[in-house]
């Protein structure tokens, strides 16, 4: 259905905008376009007519195939969906631009010219809204650059066309107006290019979501693929301006501009039918089959970030590229080389920049860029705890710091002892989440580490996943302390209790500074005041300080303490105790008192362990709250590592 849905969408396209560029284009030397006028009014006739073969297949795709698909539907859907809207305007508009063109073959006016001119290229603008741009989530400007690169982009190929048509049948032509036209077309031409290049940059960021997605998505090696057309079609466009630059004066070969030209045509062609075919596919941003196709990722954290000692591979790489950048700017400044620069400069260059990219290389699997299938809330994290605990601590220890039982005894299949690694060490966050999935997946390279995918499901390997992201940061987490801290610590989500059901989630808390305090009201004496006043100091601070505040108490704790609650309590309580540790103290899974200073962004900036009138917690709150509700909002990726 992909597929019919493209191909409808490209035989719509490309006679519009092929009628658009013989409009155009003879205007462009003040040439009398009888000779087109005709072909212009079938182009156009024929786009309004495939629009309702666009219209079945947009039902088709949308109505369950076992559903027989009546007139009756097809009118309903196009009354009550934004889709079928969309496609009654655009619909409307090539009825019109049809209209205008056969008019044109009877009358003749440069009024009429105009508006069906500018009709057209409305009419390659809206080609977008039966696609993509018809998302209302999208931003203001990505919707109109969805108008801008299609009208753009199909007036440059509807362009391309007509002058590859125009030379090859000019033969009655003189060389200089052919000459003039081939000049004010690629003013023209560049323009538009320049516009889908920034239009097509915003689009991208929004469909594409990251570089990576580029080679990991669908999606996002169609883009690579178009992008590739797209750059031949430049090459054979610098051809023509290469020679228009250097022709002999009265002379031009109309010939070999139009076989230049028609090569550049068919692979804008090419271009086009790419372009329609992601427009109805699942953008790489909202695409789940993540499949990476390089054995190496680029990673500047798992390289240089980990200061590579010399000597080493990333230095030597580093350095011939180096090395070779300062060769190509010899190669083009050296008088000997003068003329091979033109080709020896780029060679070398290009070399450079694959040594230089070598350098920053690092081990990847087809799982590098997965994606969770489960979100970074504390729920998880408590049943991560639990199968981590089941299965991986007689290597890698009850807290994954790589002294299990076993972990003295591991060799590889040469008999090497591998130890296991420390999962609390820095090194762990040189490798995505797609890394460690593959190897819970699939085993570790050496054999050491055994695959789990017979043991634990799709879900709980993610969950697992989750419980590492927090583990590997306990070291740092043991000195965080009521001074503010830079952002780095990400706050796991978790289910809040809303009887409105309004903020059902932690995180749906961000935009204002958070106190996420932790009590186990449990003792007795002495001990429970002194907590009970802690608990209600705290209370007291985040009113004061005008942040969101929220407890996971255990016990019998004062009911004017209590801010929001967690639905899951015990589930929230174990993610966090993994944070919160303190120096020289032994672990617990259980939380006597804590409090956690979340950002209007979501990650853990403070944590104070006592309230109390003479130890300054109060004031601190309010002073940290004050300067991060004044921070800007960071949007974050729960599962950033």
């Amino acid at each position: 259905m992909y597929l019919s849905l493209a191909f409808i969408r490209f035989l719509e396209s490309v006679p519009a905008a092929f009628a658009v560029g013989l409009i155009l284009l003879p205007r462009l030397i003040g040439e009398d376009s009888e000779r087109f006028r005709k072909p212009i009014a079938i182009l156009a006739v024929f786009r309004a007519v495939i629009g309702f073969a666009l219209l079945y297949f947009i039902c088709r795709q949308i109505i369950p195939a076992d559903r027989p698909l009546t007139t009756d539907l097809i009118l309903q859907l196009t009354r009550d969906t934004a889709v079928g809207w969309a496609w009654i305007a655009t619909q409307c508009l090539a009825f019109v631009f049809a209209g205008l063109t056969l008019y044109r073959v009877v009358k003749k006016s440069e009024v009429l010219d105009r508006v069906t001119l500018w009709t057209g290229v409305a009419l390659l603008a809206v080609v977008s809204v039966t696609g993509h741009a018809i998302d209302d989530g999208l931003s203001r400007w990505t919707q109109i650059s969805f108008f801008l690169h299609t009208a753009a982009g199909l007036t440059w190929l509807g362009g391309l066309l007509g002058l590859v048509w125009w030379m090859l049948t000019a033969h009655r032509k003189s060389p200089e107006l052919a000459a003039e036209l081939a000049e004010k077309w690629s003013r023209i031409a560049k323009i538009a290019m320049v516009v889908v290049a920034v239009s097509g940059i915003i689009i991208a960021l929004e469909n594409v979501g990251s570089v990576p997605n580029m080679l990991a998505t669908p999606y996002g090696r169609l883009l690579t693929l178009k992008l590739t057309f797209l750059v031949g079609a430049l090459f054979c466009a610098l051809l023509i301006v290469r020679y228009m630059s250097r022709r002999p004066a009265g002379e031009f070969d109309v010939a070999w501009v139009g076989n230049v030209g028609a090569i550049e045509a068919l692979l804008a062609l090419g271009l086009v039918a790419i372009a329609g075919y992601i427009a109805v596919i699942t953008p790489a941003s909202h695409e789940n089959d993540i499949y990476w196709p390089l054995p190496f990722r680029l990673s500047y954290i798992a390289t240089w970030g980990q200061k590579p000692v010399f000597p080493s591979p990333t230095w030597y790489w580093a350095i011939a590229g180096v090395a070779l950048a300062i060769g190509a700017v010899m190669v083009w400044f050296t008088p000997a080389t003068r003329e091979r620069r033109l080709y020896a400069t780029p060679a070398v260059t290009i070399a450079a920049l694959l040594c230089i990219a070598t350098s920053f290389s690092t081990e990847a699997f087809t799982d590098t860029y997965n994606d969770p299938t489960q979100d970074f809330t504390a729920e998880s994290v408590a049943r991560g705890i639990e199968s981590f605990q089941a299965n991986c601590t007689g290597c890698h220890g009850p807290m994954g710091e790589g002294n299990g039982p076993l972990s003295k005894d591991l060799k590889d299949a040469r008999g090497v002892v591998v130890p296991p690694a420390d999962l609390t060490a820095p090194h762990v966050g040189t490798h995505t989440i797609g890394d460690i999935f593959h190897w819970l997946t699939h085993g570790s390279a050496n054999a050491v580490m055994p695959s789990f995918a017979q043991v634990l499901d799709t879900d709980d390997r993610w969950d697992v996943i989750n419980y590492l992201l927090v583990l590997s940061s306990t070291n740092r987490s043991r000195f965080i302390g009521p001074g503010g801290m830079i952002q780095w610590l990400i706050a796991p989500d978790f289910a809040l209790i809303d009887q409105k059901e309004e903020i059902t989630s932690f995180f749906k808390l961000r935009g204002k500074p958070t106190l996420l305090s932790f009590a186990r009201c449990e003792a007795n004496g002495e001990a429970a005041k002194s907590l009970e006043g802690s608990l209600v100091m705290a209370a007291d601070a985040a009113k004061a300080a005008g942040v969101n505040y929220v407890t996971v108490f255990t016990g019998s704790c004062p009911e004017a303490a209590k801010g929001r609650e967690a639905l899951h309590p015990r589930a929230v309580e174990r993610a966090y105790s993994v944070m919160n540790r303190y120096p020289n103290e032994p672990y617990t899974d259980q939380i006597d008192e804590s409090h956690f200073l979340i950002d209007r962004s979501g990650y853990i900036r403070a944590r104070f362990r006592h309230f109390a009138p003479d130890n300054g917690n109060h004031a601190q709150l309010t002073t940290q709250a004050t300067i991060m509700a004044q921070e800007p909002l960071v949007e974050i990726n729960l599962h950033s590592h």
